[in-house]
């Protein structure tokens, strides 16, 4: 069945250390793209998580926003004064004060302002309990996304199967009205001979000849049958469990050339109309085929 590349999952976890929100929404691309947005402290597991999205999304532009706010002792960072640092400021002071006989403030906040004179140490590695919670939230929004590409994509296969029905009358059509029309050729061109002048001889071998090659530049028997081909092989690709996105774009070009040739090779007006509907249809193909993975 296939699978649309349209899908949205998201996934909440809280618990006393982390909330943490996952959301992971798909859209239509014509290969697989991934993008995050999320903390840098998550950096080092892109790969990891990319893995995991790309052995299940073969197709289409993903992107994944990772929120998260630690709690309690779980979000305690290092804070350390810079002494090193104090002390020389605290030395240039004395001496500017000194040297313009100004008064010394007699309390730490001037120091506070001083860039880098408290020092901030966020967490090293990433904890293996953030790690785990953060892969099971990524699996979660998956797995709701994916659900969704899956009922979009059941909603697309009816859409499939009603126009190729449509596509399989129309080719039974004019299959059936192909002795008609290969009848209304031959009565045109025993029309144009009898207006050719008496009096020019014409070798019938020839002309033979040349009626034979305007009834086969007109047939349309092998269009026919590769159409019919194209339908059955249509219907086949809608039911695997692959990603059949290129190979619907393949055959619904196929289609298109096989009748755009009956529309340049019929001179019927009735087949010409049937396949004006028929390019319709198969435009139609080619509008869901952009939305399938």
């Amino acid at each position: 069945m296939i699978s649309s590349m349209t899908g949205f999952g998201s996934s909440t976890l809280e618990n006393d250390k982390i909330s943490l929100s996952v959301q992971i929404k798909s859209v239509n691309g014509r290969f697989l793209e991934t993008r995050f947005r999320m903390p840098r402290e998550y950096s080092a597991l892109e790969n990891e998580m990319k893995k995991t999205i790309t052995a299940v999304i073969q197709r289409g532009t993903v992107e994944i926003s990772i929120n998260r706010v630690l709690k309690g002792d779980a979000a305690a960072v290092s804070v350390e004064p810079n002494i090193p640092l104090a002390k020389g400021w605290m030395k240039a002071a004395q001496a500017l004060a000194k040297d313009l006989k100004l008064e010394m403030p007699k309390n730490v906040e001037p120091l506070m302002r001083v860039n880098d004179i408290i020092q901030i140490t966020e967490r090293g590695e990433l904890p293996s309990w953030e790690k785990e919670n953060l892969i099971r939230s990524l699996q979660e929004a998956l797995s709701l996304c994916l659900a969704e590409k899956k009922r979009e994509g059941q909603a697309q296969y009816k859409i499939f199967a009603d126009i190729l029905d449509e596509l399989v009358l129309f080719v039974d059509g004019v299959k059936k009205r192909k002795s008609k029309i290969d009848g209304e050729l031959k009565t045109k061109l025993q029309e144009r001979l009898k207006l050719l002048d008496a009096s020019i001889e014409v070798d019938p071998q020839r002309l033979a000849q040349e009626v034979i090659f305007l009834l086969e530049k007109g047939d349309i028997a092998e269009e026919i049958t590769r159409a019919e081909t194209h339908l059955k092989a249509y219907r086949d690709v809608l039911n695997e469990n692959t990603s059949v996105g290129k190979k619907l774009e393949f055959y619904t070009q196929e289609l298109h050339r096989e009748i755009n040739t009956m529309g340049s090779k019929t001179q019927s007006l009735d087949v010409t109309l049937d396949i004006i509907q028929a390019k319709t249809l198969v435009e139609r193909l080619r509008e869901q085929v952009q939305n399938v993975e």
